[in-house]
């Protein structure tokens, strides 16, 4: 495969040669157009013989190697003037779709620094891993390739401009080509020590379904509904499981702005002897018990990167929050008068059937942490901790037959409580 190549450029050369062999001739028939491509043509062949030259070195230095290896002693001129170019000190590579897309980068040219030689004329200039160089000297830059080039135009001495694109900013440097300096071993061998500044991606968001372990203080909560005939403990006062789900997308230096929505609902049902005002006693009368629980907010978190595959966050929820109960009376043998309500408007169902109703709403805030582990690119478990602070403005809400009525004994109702959270993560 090198051969080829090597053939294919060495004849664009002989092409080129021609080409300039019969330069002053055609300058005198064309026009600027044609001159201008007539000058691309010779710009892409001057490039060619580079490659060549390059790709012939290499192959000389592959020969000798084999001939090292043989224990065959024989030199092989060395046509490389790498010691005499300028250098960066840099690791280049083309910018792919993704790494583009998590660094927030919004165009179509550019060149990504994979790795920056400590000591080197990049690193003096300020330049880092992970940073984009968008222009050399003025000129745009396309590709690895064509920086590659831009840099060999240079001479030892000469300061250029880089302008180059970092955490979401463009930003401008200068670089002067210093002689690079080498170190020898004792071996003899030519080696450049360096370390390069690593930066981690925080990654670009994702969703998924969220369990949450959830301890709201509900002691005073069931004893109201043990006074309805309820069990002591209708709702777990060390914990209930609220289910939901959520997502999040970064918008910029390590910020994640995104939404979520957990709840819990319960069913219970028990059985009461129901007293009229006149004394009488209809027993086994049914009461259904239907209780829920929800919160959802706004989500705004502050990633850190720990390592490639774990991230850590800061951040909070701030939304609002729903508890109500609804406690519906039944019986199938007689006619039950319920609170005295005859008025006729009220409807003859009521004969039957009562239900009371209790809600209160909330501002909350909930303060958390996180950490992630991926296990695939598209995949990961986290783990989240926090507390939800509530505020009721309102008040609770209580009717019964879907009247306003005044609750006895009210109880003090909150959401304030430890939500830990841990389940996959779909995204990163």
């Amino acid at each position: 495969m090198k051969k080829m190549k090597i053939f294919t450029l060495a004849l664009m050369i002989i092409l080129g040669m021609s080409l300039f062999a019969q330069d002053a001739e055609i300058e005198k028939d064309i026009s600027v157009d044609e001159q201008e491509e007539y000058q691309d043509a010779q710009q892409e062949v001057q490039e060619a013989m580079e490659d060549v030259q390059e790709e012939i070195q290499e192959a000389m230095e592959d020969a000798q190697e084999a001939l090292n290896e043989a224990n065959i002693n024989i030199t092989l001129p060395n046509t490389s003037t790498e010691t005499n170019r300028p250098k960066m000190g840099v690791f280049l590579e083309n910018l792919d779709f993704q790494s583009a897309y998590e660094m927030h980068y919004d165009y179509n040219y550019g060149v990504l620094l994979s790795g920056v030689v400590r000591g080197g004329n990049a690193y003096k200039a300020g330049l880092m891993k992970g940073d984009i160089i968008m222009a050399f000297d003025g000129t745009k830059v396309r590709h690895k390739e064509h920086l590659t080039r831009l840099i060999r135009k240079q001479a030892i001495g000469n300061t250029v401009t880089i302008k180059y694109f970092r955490d979401e900013h463009i930003y401008e440097t200068t670089l002067t080509f210093a002689a690079p300096k080498e170190e020898k071993t004792a071996e003899g061998m030519i080696t450049e020590k360096f370390k390069t500044r690593k930066r981690i991606s925080v990654g670009y968001g994702g969703g998924s379904w969220i369990p949450v372990w959830y301890n709201p203080d509900v002691e005073e909560l069931n004893v109201a509904l043990a006074n309805l005939g309820f069990a002591d403990e209708v709702i777990p006062e060390d914990g209930i499981l609220l289910q939901g789900g959520g997502g999040k997308g970064n918008v910029g230096h390590g910020w994640f702005i995104g939404g979520m929505g957990v709840g819990y609902k319960n069913n219970k049902t028990t059985k009461v002897d129901w007293t009229l005002d006149d004394g009488t006693i209809i027993p086994d009368v049914s009461r259904k018990l239907t209780y829920g629980m929800n919160y959802w907010g706004v989500t705004l978190d502050k990633r850190y990167a720990i390592s490639k595959k774990f991230v850590t966050s800061l951040g909070f929820a701030l939304g609002g929050g729903k508890e109500w109960l609804k406690v519906k009376q039944n019986a199938d043998n007689g006619n039950i008068p319920n609170f005295d309500f005859n008025d006729p408007q009220f409807g003859t169902n009521y004969d039957y059937t009562s239900t009371l109703k209790m809600k209160q709403t909330f501002v909350i805030f909930q303060p958390k942490a996180m950490v992630m582990y991926h296990f695939l690119d598209w995949l990961g478990l986290r783990l989240e901790a926090g507390y939800v602070a509530s505020y009721a403005p309102y008040g609770l809400k209580v009717t019964q037959n879907g009247e306003k009525v005044d609750f006895v004994n009210e109880p003090d109702i909150d959401m304030n409580g430890f939500t830990v959270s841990i389940g996959p993560w779909f995204g990163f």
